[in-house]
């Protein structure tokens, strides 16, 4: 769009600006600025003056052109992403009330969840992983042992909570229902990016990057936890818990986290060094729900 400039009425009646001074203003602009609208105010005692000068170079054109091309795909990209994040819940919300139905659910969830992975979204940690329990709905990959652990006739609910307070974690699994129940402790520790994101054109993007992810409290992904187990009991009925002498570590992979779901890898199996055996295994993908939005029954007691 070409650019106007206006020239305002009390410029021409100046008695500084004579004719002849505004006729030599006219064509600096034109000379400096070309493919500009030039006018003087027609309501002033001045001849109105509207003259479309040169149109703006083929290169001009291409560089608009480029910068509106990228400014709505940013536009694009964010709405596709939150769109597809909604349509991801939806189905796994349908997955999670009628669990028969999961099967023929699994294609299209797998399709969202490589999409949103795909899209490297940056997450805040403290509206994404502090919080309540996320529940676990989906998984892809080699069964882990939460998922095998709990029995098929009653609803069991698994998944976990963070704490950035104290850097502490809870995996909570159901075997049979909340009368038998598995719960693990630890604590979490940041690793950091698995890559810089560095722009070829700028060599110092991945250190303003940094400071701007700090800044904003935003993190790239996908972004490493090391979480280390330091317990772990059994509770039945509420009533009755047994400790457990379990330990291990593990890995957890943020790829995609918003304020509802989250996506998580296990790049390496979990190294359990006493006790039970591997929680999870290499490659498994896990995607989790804000457990309220799920189950509107849970009652946090973690």
């Amino acid at each position: 769009v070409p650019l106007r400039i206006l020239l305002l009425t009390r410029l021409a009646n100046n008695t500084m600006f004579t004719s002849t001074m505004i006729q030599l203003l006219l064509v600096l602009v034109l000379a400096l600025c070309p493919g500009v609208y030039c006018f003087v105010n027609p309501t002033s005692n001045n001849v109105a003056i509207r003259k479309k000068l040169q149109p703006p170079t083929r290169a001009c054109n291409n560089i608009v052109s480029k910068r509106a091309a990228l400014a709505a795909s940013a536009v694009a990209t964010s709405t596709s992403t939150k769109q597809t994040s909604e349509e991801l819940l939806r189905l796994l919300i349908q997955k999670a009330d009628v669990p028969k139905e999961g099967d023929a659910l699994n294609s299209q969830i797998n399709s969202l969840v490589q999409a949103l992975i795909s899209s490297k979204s940056s997450f805040n940690p403290t509206t994404c992983i502090d919080g309540p329990l996320f529940a676990s709905i989906h998984f892809i990959g080699n069964t882990p042992l939460w998922e095998k652990i709990g029995a098929g006739a009653v609803r069991n609910i698994k998944g976990q909570k963070y704490t950035l307070d104290d850097n502490s974690f809870t995996n909570y699994a159901e075997i049979w229902g909340d009368n038998l129940c598995l719960t693990a402790v630890g604590k979490f520790s940041e690793i950091g990016p698995v890559q810089p994101v560095v722009d070829e054109n700028n060599p110092f993007s991945s250190i303003t990057s940094l400071f701007a992810n700090k800044q904003y409290s935003l993190l790239p992904t996908p972004y490493d936890y090391e979480a280390r187990v330091t317990g772990a009991s059994i509770s039945l009925w509420s009533k009755f818990t047994l400790n457990l002498s379990i330990e291990g570590t593990g890995t957890v992979r943020v790829l995609y986290a918003d304020e509802n779901l989250r996506i998580f890898l296990s790049p390496t199996d979990t190294n359990v060094t006493k006790g039970a055996g591997d929680w999870e295994s290499e490659g498994l993908i896990v995607v989790q729900v804000r457990v309220g939005l799920v189950y509107d029954d849970w009652v946090d007691n973690l």
